[in-house]
């Protein structure tokens, strides 16, 4: 397992709190019944933020 710095920890907690749930974006999808899709920001997004598993970014929110 990846051993990571508490600044580093922070750092993305703090990035994902500032974050957790902002609508990332929308959009109106579907062929005979229109619908608007929204995707809001989660763990995906931090994990590519700072080059991160979707794991170890899910690791570092929730258990440390």
């Amino acid at each position: 397992m990846t051993k990571f710095s508490e600044e580093k920890i922070q750092e993305v907690k703090e990035f994902f709190k500032e974050n957790k749930g902002k609508v990332m974006s929308e959009e109106i999808t579907g062929v005979h019944k229109e619908r608007k899709t929204i995707r809001k920001f989660g763990i995906k997004e931090v994990a590519e933020h700072f080059d991160l598993t979707e794991s170890q970014a899910r690791r570092i929110l929730y258990v440390k």
